[in-house]
């Protein structure tokens, strides 16, 4: 924030999607639930993206996973990003962030 920078921070627990059955994108423009519309609006105008996840049994979050799984690739595609992950154990999160890279 001090170069001018906005960070928007969605936690997919707050996001509180349901478990994925159907994709925003299986629903054709404007027509998929208003929380997925305003999270999809969120992702398209991001100009980067910073994932934070804890290592849950060697994978990310699976509020976090199934938060990203309602959205296509196109809306994260072409944009800087970064994976934060963390963990207890003697790997540091690594696992994790393996599955979060394209």
């Amino acid at each position: 924030r001090l170069r001018g920078h906005a960070v928007d921070v969605v936690d997919p627990i707050e996001a509180s999607l349901p478990l994925l059955e159907r994709p925003h994108f299986a629903y054709g423009s404007g027509r998929a639930p208003p929380m997925m519309e305003d999270l999809a609006a969120k992702f398209k105008a991001a100009d980067a993206y910073v994932m934070q996840t804890p290592e849950y049994n060697h994978a990310p979050s699976p509020a976090l996973l199934n938060t990203l799984n309602h959205f296509g690739a196109s809306i994260f595609a072409f944009k800087p990003s970064a994976i934060v992950s963390y963990s207890a154990g003697q790997w540091g999160g690594a696992r994790a962030a393996v599955g979060l890279r394209p």
